[in-house]
């Protein structure tokens, strides 16, 4: 007689799960939590760009608030916008990562399969999560006062974030090499 097993049952209920690849990027610990949020609606494509909100009818246009150069989608805002492309290559640069693509998700694969420590893929992962944020926030200022700031000034809040919260939450089982390449950013 076959053994009857509730999690059984509940998953011949609800069907096989979705495999997925941004989990360890969004719900990396290292990062900010109002940036793990904002990398979840990403990376599901449920922001409320300009181009979502002019398929529904909100908006009168669906070019990119920064640039105006394209239709505002997820991908070109992460990281096709030259704005956004200019601050991504940036702190690309500061961390070491000499991946050249503007493309989000295969920036996360990249480094979730790169040949780097535990640890640094965890600080890359939080970088791109507060680039992602940087970037919504910056969308949002365009928006709501008609200014954003500089690339400069992006990437220096986005390097002081990434700085301020992995000192914060420093795991103890830091390699001393990673310390030290920490300690360098």
């Amino acid at each position: 007689m076959p053994h009857y097993s509730v999690k059984t049952v509940y998953e011949k209920i609800i069907g096989p799960k979705p495999v997925i690849h941004w989990d360890n990027m969004v719900w990396n610990w290292l990062n900010i939590p109002k940036n793990r949020f904002i990398c979840w609606l990403e990376v599901q494509g449920r922001l409320q760009t300009t181009a979502n909100l002019a398929r529904f009818g909100v908006s009168n246009t669906a070019n990119c608030l920064i640039c105006g150069q394209a239709d505002e989608d997820h991908k070109h805002l992460f990281f096709a916008c030259p704005y956004s492309s200019r601050c991504i290559s940036a702190l690309k640069l500061w961390l070491g990562i000499s991946y050249s693509t503007s493309n989000l998700k295969q920036l996360m694969r990249f480094i979730a399969h790169g040949r780097m420590s535990k640890f640094r893929k965890q600080v890359s992962f939080a970088m791109l999560a507060a680039a992602v944020y940087a970037v919504w926030s910056s969308r949002n200022s365009c928006f709501w006062n008609a200014s954003f700031p500089t690339v400069q000034n992006m990437v220096a809040r986005v390097k002081k974030n990434v700085r301020d919260r992995i000192l914060f939450v420093l795991p103890k089982n830091v390699t001393r090499r990673d310390s030290l390449w920490f300690a360098t950013l």
